[in-house]
């Protein structure tokens, strides 16, 4: 009898780990809004919140991974008035589903930008991160401080090695654990759980994205900066947009 008791013991914490292979994990996302207003619009100013945020949820199991909105999120609508003249701004919030598959090591997106729909493909590999040794606890996990080698990219990653899968949101991967936490664009960008869900999840919830004009990264990229440079913002590092609002003075 002791004999299977301590068989079942032994037994009791590989359960457990291979439990914690799929679920489901809800992300709050979230944009600093950097607005430049001209000077005499601190009325503007204040009606202005600091962050744009979006409520996004990521499917996955051992080797794939969904990533994509959890349920509707409004675009933010800011109207003012002042000295009898009146100014709307409206940021939409495009669509942007992501999709990864560790064993052919392929990343399918499927972006909106200004009314288009954009497929990029991309290799999972190319990221390369540097452990650094800082730690932190996210929800009941506790995370480990990762920084991605890429002078084109600034991003840090919180991992946990606690679930036991390569994963993350928005196509960050290839840690030996599961990104909670991704702060991007010099922190204007943050991408952060607040709910872990294991449960089992069915191949037909994992989708790999179709909608689009097939582009690689690099086309993407060279298109979003022509398109925002017409517009009259600035985008810099990482893919952080500024945008800058002037009077009319003609």
């Amino acid at each position: 009898m002791k004999n299977w008791y301590l068989f079942i013991l032994a037994l009791c914490p590989f359960i457990s780990m291979a439990q914690k292979t799929s679920g489901e994990i809800k992300f709050q996302e979230s944009i600093k809004l950097n607005i430049d207003l001209p000077e005499g619009n601190e009325a503007l100013k204040k009606n202005i919140p600091p962050s744009q945020n979006f409520s996004k949820v990521l499917l996955f199991n051992e080797s794939e991974s969904y990533y994509k909105d959890d349920g509707a999120n409004e675009d933010l609508e800011i109207n003012h008035e002042e000295n009898g003249n009146e100014m709307q701004i409206v940021m939409k919030k495009p669509e942007n589903n992501v999709y990864t598959d560790q064993k052919n090591n392929s990343l399918i997106q499927s972006t909106e930008f200004f009314g288009k729909y954009f497929l990029i493909t991309g290799d999972l590999k190319s990221k390369k991160w540097k452990l650094t040794g800082e730690q932190k606890q996210i929800l009941d996990y506790t995370c480990q401080k990762a920084v991605l080698m890429d002078t084109a990219q600034q991003v840090v990653a919180w991992f946990t090695s606690q679930i036991p899968v390569h994963g993350g949101p928005n196509g960050y991967c290839n840690l030996p654990g599961m990104i909670l936490r991704v702060e991007a664009e010099n922190g204007n960008r943050t991408i952060t759980a607040t709910k872990v869900n294991f449960k089992p999840v069915k191949n037909d919830e994992i989708v790999k994205p179709s909608k689009g004009k097939k582009v690689t990264s690099e086309e993407f990229s060279k298109i979003r900066d022509e398109k925002l440079k017409e517009m009259g913002m600035v985008s810099g590092k990482g893919g952080a947009v500024k945008m800058i609002i002037r009077e009319d003075r003609n």
